[in-house]
């Protein structure tokens, strides 16, 4: 095969002129637009970057702020149970005490109702005993036994000196000496009283009056001068009741404190 060298140069001839030409209209502006692309694209890729990396900040702060969100949740939550339960303790303890209380005042309020039933009771009792006493006293009052009660009582007045003197003394406004009986003195027994009352030492100037007083239960009473002088079974029905009632509230005493001491056993 020949080759033509006219073909030959036309041809690079054609392509010189070619490249110059492409080189000269298109060359230059291709490479333009392609720098002008890869800037573009670089930009974005840098802005891409930049978000990215934004992201990132933005992101890690996201998740700051979403743990600082739970412990703070977390720490709200522990206060509110927290808080729930020292009221709800403080809540029961109220309570309690209020039970307490209560269960006190009413411990107190039976005690009271207790210590007064027994009171009354023993006060009842008591009555009774001595009401009992008085009635079987009055009721074996006889004529030996009256005699008896004079003679003693008599014997009474003849020991106590200052007192036996105290009503023999003559009063202006009374000049009489008072015998009070819970029973009637015969006129010979009066008699004989005036007599003994005489040989003690009452002057002729007092007179000697009877009187009948059946509240003395089985005694005699020497008033004279505002000045009494007895012996006769009410006193010692009245020691009676009074020892009594020393017994009824040492006994009271004693079945209080021991209702106390129970109670604060069982407290305990």
């Amino acid at each position: 095969m020949l080759i033509d060298p006219f073909t030959v140069i036309a041809q690079i001839v054609n392509f010189a002129i070619l490249a110059f030409v492409l080189k000269h209209f298109l060359y230059d502006r291709v490479i333009e637009a392609m720098d002008r692309r890869e800037a573009s694209i670089a930009a974005r890729l840098s802005e891409a970057e930049q978000r990215e990396a934004t992201a990132h900040v933005e992101a890690a702060q996201l998740r700051e702020e979403r743990e600082l969100l739970d412990r703070r949740r977390q720490e709200l939550l522990d206060e509110a149970r927290s808080a729930a339960a020292g009221h709800r303790e403080e809540l029961i303890e109220r309570a309690r005490s209020e039970v307490e209380a209560e269960r006190s005042r009413w411990e107190r309020g039976l005690l009271a109702e207790q210590r007064e039933f027994r009171v009354d009771l023993q006060r009842h009792t008591v009555d009774e005993v001595i009401g009992l006493s008085r009635r079987a006293l009055s009721d074996l009052a006889r004529v030996d036994l009256e005699r008896a009660v004079v003679d003693r009582a008599l014997e009474h007045l003849a020991g106590r000196d200052e007192e036996r003197d105290s009503i023999f003394v003559v009063d202006d406004r009374d000049r009489f000496l008072t015998v009070r009986t819970a029973f009637d003195v015969p006129d010979a027994d009066r008699r004989e009283i005036e007599g003994r009352l005489r040989e003690m030492g009452l002057g002729p100037d007092r007179r000697v009056r009877f009187e009948h007083d059946p509240e003395l239960v089985l005694g005699v009473e020497f008033r004279g001068d505002g000045t009494a002088v007895s012996w006769n079974a009410a006193d010692y029905l009245a020691q009676l009741s009074a020892r009594l009632d020393e017994l009824a509230a040492g006994l009271d005493r004693v079945g209080a404190d021991g209702s106390g001491g129970d109670h604060d056993g069982a407290r305990h």
